[in-house]
């Protein structure tokens, strides 16, 4: 498995060398299916997470608090400072996501400790169980993609396999946070909006014959009642998501109320998009290989 030093987000024409390679990939677009419908599958399993972190600014917070327990721990402070890095999530957001965290029982506060040091918070099982499950959604996809990455993927249960991958996730996760690319700020500014990408996937997911290339044009009937009830938000909230997937040619109103269109551009962002995520869990993987001796 190649293990390059510095993640490919820092170096835009490896980057793009690598996203090209794997976007011609003949299972390109079943991996995009599986990550579109198991993280909708996910949502049914799992409402916890889903109904605390309903964008990907708090899914990257909770990557980055995990990252922060494997490489010295777990403190308000660095939890503010890497957050504000990222420039996905605010420190005064990450202050409030702390919080629920412990409230969901998703963190607990170490009573361990010396006066005048930072106050320590670990992760417990139930965290880290729900973010095994959401990521290995990812990390499996890409593995179809790049075959070597199973046997990370296989192990990620194991403590330290766990503790590894997450250590070169938060670490990528803070670089391609930082550097978003601007041909994906459409899905990028949808991803941080609640339950946007959640709302996208629906209608991926309700357009998806199975056979046609996934993403690609198609039509598609939905209840906008029905997709703010499934995803505790507000039908207006879905209307400004619609509308602003619209702005952007990715749908449009194909006739009657309730019938979509998606349109060519938006399977052209989501390859884009899809691309970059895996892109990125490879480079997750080789490095967590790497870290473990296995290179």
């Amino acid at each position: 498995m190649t293990t390059p030093e510095t993640s490919p987000a820092s170096d835009p024409a490896q980057f793009d060398a690598r996203l090209k390679v794997l976007c011609a990939h003949p299972q390109f677009d079943a991996a995009m299916r599986h990550s579109v419908r198991s993280a909708l599958d996910y949502f049914q399993t799992n409402p916890v997470l889903h109904r605390n972190v309903k964008d990907v600014g708090r899914l990257i917070l909770g990557v980055v608090a995990l990252y922060l327990d494997a490489t010295g721990g777990l403190t308000h402070r660095r939890l503010r400072t890497l957050s504000g890095q990222t420039g996905v999530i605010s420190a005064g957001t990450a202050t409030a996501v702390l919080f629920r965290m412990r409230t969901i029982g998703y963190v607990v506060r170490d009573e361990a400790g010396g006066a005048g040091m930072p106050r320590r918070y670990r992760p417990t099982p139930e965290m880290i169980q729900t973010f095994h499950d959401r990521m290995k959604i990812e990390l499996d996809a890409a593995a179809m993609l790049v075959p070597e990455m199973a046997s990370i993927c296989d192990r990620l249960g194991e403590p330290r396999v766990f503790g590894a991958v997450f250590t070169a996730l938060g670490r990528e996760a803070i670089v391609a946070a930082s550097q978003p690319r601007a041909e994906l700020d459409v899905l990028n500014r949808l991803a941080v909006r609640s339950a946007g990408m959640l709302v996208l996937y629906d209608l991926l997911a309700a357009a998806d014959d199975g056979v046609s290339p996934f993403g690609g044009p198609a039509e598609v009937e939905i209840s906008v009642s029905a997709l703010a009830r499934k995803y505790g938000i507000s039908r207006s909230h879905v209307l400004s998501l619609l509308r602003d997937l619209e702005a952007a040619d990715f749908v449009r109103r194909a006739g009657r109320d309730g019938r979509w269109a998606l349109l060519p551009a938006l399977g052209e962002s989501l390859r884009k998009f899809f691309g970059v995520v895996y892109v990125g869990m490879a480079f997750v993987a080789a490095q967590a290989a790497e870290a473990l001796g296995e290179t």
